[in-house]
């Protein structure tokens, strides 16, 4: 079954596809992620995932008792940008669940200079066993020396001035996970909704079902929906699937098709879990033109 929904996706978005790029996203706008969910091409909007939780959707970090401590470091070739970044999520001492996390990254090229300082709080909560709610706020500071030919479709994504602050402000992500039958999760978030006015942080809807099947195998199929960044609203599909091996070793693939930019995108991703620890690496590149490609790495720590 995955492997029939994964190459339908794909020769579907080939064909529509089949010219080079004409346009590509504007470096540094990629969504701040963890190793697990590159690998799976952002697809973990519906699914238990701990630090993943506080960037794509906050309600599913209640979805499980957990304790995690996570420490990360990515790389984007092409832009040659460095990200790191640290996330704590607890859902085991209060009924509560809370995750905060940091991130910087950083490219430095004779073209572009940018910088990226992210902090997130999130908060969320189960009502019974079937819909888990929660609230994440963000801070996000972005400086990078934009040209005039480096606007991107919908033009300046803040301020006029090369060189100037991009983004400096909060904004707000809400996000619902609904459990049927203990296997099967269906989400919905809203990110950005304070629309801040730049391309850095859109203001956008996104949407997941999931579905876990005999406790060692993850299928997940996501839809998002970015009204700000262009002159009309845009889409990206995403399918992403986890399989664990002796209850330690993760493999793990994914597949996005971003319509706006008509671009092809595959990730795959490996990981090891301890007792007190678990190791996560992942991979995604673009496969046409000249790829922008991504390679991060991370350890978490198990407090419970």
């Amino acid at each position: 079954m995955a492997r029939w929904v994964f190459c339908s996706l794909f020769l579907v978005s080939a064909l529509h596809s089949a010219v080079s790029l004409a346009e590509e996203p504007l470096a540094g706008t990629e969504t701040t992620l963890d190793p697990r969910a590159l690998g799976l091409s952002n697809a973990l909007r519906a699914s238990p995932s701990g630090v993943s939780g506080v960037y794509l959707n906050p309600s599913v970090i209640a979805l499980l008792p957990l304790y995690h401590i996570g420490l990360m470091y990515g790389y984007t070739g092409k832009d040659e940008q460095h990200m790191g970044g640290v996330a704590i999520v607890d859902s085991v001492t209060s009924v509560v669940a809370a995750g905060l996390a940091f991130n910087y990254s950083g490219i430095n090229q004779p073209s572009t200079k940018h910088q990226v300082y992210d902090g997130r709080l999130a908060l969320a909560g189960r009502l019974g066993d079937v819909l888990a709610l929660g609230g994440s706020l963000r801070y996000l500071h972005v400086e990078q020396n934009l040209s005039s030919r480096m606007r991107g479709p919908a033009g300046p994504p803040a301020l006029p001035a090369s060189g100037s602050v991009q983004a400096n402000g909060f904004t707000l992500d809400v996000g619902a996970c609904l459990t049927l039958a203990e296997v099967v999760n269906i989400a919905v978030v809203g990110q950005n909704l304070t629309a801040m006015g730049t391309v850095f942080a859109p203001l956008s809807l996104g949407g997941g079902a999931s579905v876990s099947l005999f406790d060692m195998w993850l299928i997940e199929l996501d839809a998002n929906f970015d009204f700000t960044s262009h002159d009309k609203a845009s889409a990206e599909i995403q399918a992403g699937t986890e399989l664990f091996i002796a209850g330690q070793f993760a493999v793990r693939a994914g597949y996005s098709y971003d319509f706006f930019y008509n671009m092809n995108r595959l990730s795959g991703g490996l990981g090891y879990v301890h007792q007190s620890f678990g190791v996560d690496m992942g991979v995604a590149s673009e496969v046409q033109g000249d790829p922008r490609w991504q390679l991060f790495a991370g350890i978490k720590i198990f407090i419970n």
